[in-house]
């Protein structure tokens, strides 16, 4: 057994905290500041130039931007179908109209949560003894891979829950190290935060509630001692839930409907991916298929965790491959249950390729002297792995925006009007086109009467959120209507499917003001009812 894990066992037997690593704040806040301003600059020609965004993503600041100015600050705006701080952590972002409404800090609204992450792995490879320069190279290589780039720079959910999931799994392990009980506590907060950001993370905090039980337990700790600690940990999450929970009940009459919610577990383009097999053959190939393409390093590390945790003795080691093992096997049990149109999307990697990171990080630790050569096996893996993934990005069965992101890295060229595998249509010229045509005819005082579930990216284009009426919640009290905006897509919107002829640009009493290939502006008349 390495003298590193020694140190951790003595300190867990004493119960007794030791000295953790010298805390460096400057050292983390220049990590956060240097992935945020790359992440931020790359995002800012992925989606400002070559128009490589995801409708969902442009459908949170909509909502994000509707906070602040759809008339009186409202969080109803923010709904219930997404996990609500993915939309609250944009809020910041949209105090200010005309920046949201440009698009210029989409990116920001994700590479700030890389920057965290990244800042929080730096931590916990100081807490692995690594060396600056070892720490260096590990972060580096770890944000060239392309799905850390593609959901860093445009905009993406997954980091905002996985900086804090991250974060908390960081806790956990200082927690195991230093014996103080003060990182069981904001580890605990983290989770609690995070359940809120990404229903996944609920995951995480599962398995650690179970290794901190397990662990104390082994080690003799009294009941008493083993039901605090694991209420300090679970508490602010079970909290969350619980309140989550009760919103869903009194909103849709559905308390669980945000375990099985699409948004929180499919693809990040406009439509819908085919969903995954159910046959268990079909769900071990798809598995394989995503690990072995989107983090291969897992493949690598959970062996080598589990023969550490068995072979060595090493509590930690082993937790955290059953932790590899479980988040592997999310997308399979959430295809399995139905959860989501496309558990297998690619972005599901990400949580996956993280844990492997700290997984082996621990195992530079526990290797002792030897932990610089891990480390650069790390730096390897992670680097051999950047031209793997990027050529699985364009073929890969389930996925968002990975082919354009691919496509638009390779030939420079604009992605707008481009297909996604799963038959989205990439780009907002459209939408930019119709929030100016917008802009340009319709004044203060005006209304327009649309489906904002469907015209959401128009309406965030415009700026001006309070010119637009929702026709699914107008009511005769209301001022009556000046305008429709419709999308072509009757299947979808609402009120299009209403007025297909209108919607086609052919009802009469309907003048048309502005129409493309996406949507149709139309003036209705005094007098005239839709």
């Amino acid at each position: 057994m390495s003298t590193a894990h020694d140190t951790a066992a003595t300190v867990q037997s004493t119960g007794r905290p030791t000295h953790d690593v010298p805390r460096r704040r400057g050292e983390s806040l220049a990590v956060l500041a240097g992935f945020t301003v790359v992440y931020a600059a790359v995002g800012h020609w992925l989606v400002s130039e070559q128009q490589v965004v995801g409708f969902e993503t442009l459908d949170r600041w909509f909502r994000a931007l509707t906070v602040w100015h759809d008339g009186p600050a409202a969080l109803a705006s923010v709904g219930v179908d997404y996990p609500p701080l993915s939309v609250l952590a944009l809020t910041p972002l949209t105090l200010v109209a005309g920046p949201a409404a440009s698009l210029a800090l989409v990116p920001l609204g994700s590479a700030v949560f890389a920057g965290a992450t990244m800042a929080a792995l730096n931590t916990l490879l100081r807490r692995a003894l690594l060396g600056l320069p070892a720490r260096a190279a590990v972060l580096v290589a770890l944000g060239l891979n392309p799905l850390v780039v593609l959901h860093a720079a445009t905009g993406g959910r997954p980091f905002v829950w996985l900086a804090l999931a991250v974060t908390a799994l960081g806790c956990v392990v200082a927690w195991y190290v230093t014996a103080d009980v003060r990182f069981v506590v904001l580890a605990g907060l983290a989770f609690g935060v995070a359940a809120l950001a990404g229903y996944g993370s609920l995951l995480w905090l599962a398995v650690a509630t179970v290794m901190l039980a397990a662990v104390l337990a082994r080690l003799g700790a009294s009941a008493r001692e083993v039901e605090g600690t694991l209420v300090g940990l679970a508490s602010p999450a079970a909290y969350a839930v619980a309140l989550w929970t009760a919103l869903n009940l009194v909103v849709l009459l559905r308390p669980f409907a945000w375990v099985g919610d699409g948004h929180d577990l499919g693809g990040t383009a406009g439509a819908p991916v085919a969903p995954a097999s159910r046959s268990l053959h079909d769900l071990a190939l798809d598995t394989g298929s995503l690990l072995l393409h989107g983090a291969p390093l897992a493949l690598v590390v959970l062996p080598a965790l589990v023969y550490v945790g068995v072979a060595r003795r090493n509590p930690l080691a082993l937790w955290l491959g059953v932790l590899l093992l479980v988040v592997g096997l999310a997308p399979a049990a959430g295809a399995a249950l139905r959860l989501g149109p496309s558990p297998f999307a690619m972005q599901a990697a990400l949580p996956v390729l993280l844990v492997a990171v700290v997984g082996a990080a621990w195992l530079a630790r526990s290797a002792g002297d030897a932990r610089h050569r891990v480390a650069a096996l790390l730096v390897v893996g992670l680097l051999a792995s950047v031209p793997w993934t990027f050529r699985a990005l364009p073929d890969y069965p389930y996925q968002g925006l990975e082919r354009p992101f691919h496509d638009a890295l390779t030939t420079g060229e604009s992605q707008e009007g481009a297909l996604t595998v799963d038959g989205a249509v990439v780009g907002y010229v459209d939408e930019r086109d119709m929030a100016d045509a917008v802009l340009d005819r319709v004044t203060d005082g005006d209304v327009v009467l649309t489906d904002p579930g469907q015209t959401f990216a128009v309406v965030l284009l415009t700026g001006r959120p309070a010119l637009f009426a929702d026709a699914a919640r107008a009511g005769d009290d209301d001022p009556p209507a000046d305008y429709l905006l419709l999308s072509r897509d009757t299947a979808r919107d609402r009120l299009a499917a209403r007025l297909p002829d209108a919607a086609s640009g052919l009802d009469p009493r309907l003048p048309v003001v502005h129409a493309n290939d996406r949507y149709v502006l139309l003036e209705l008349p005094d007098g005239t009812t839709p």
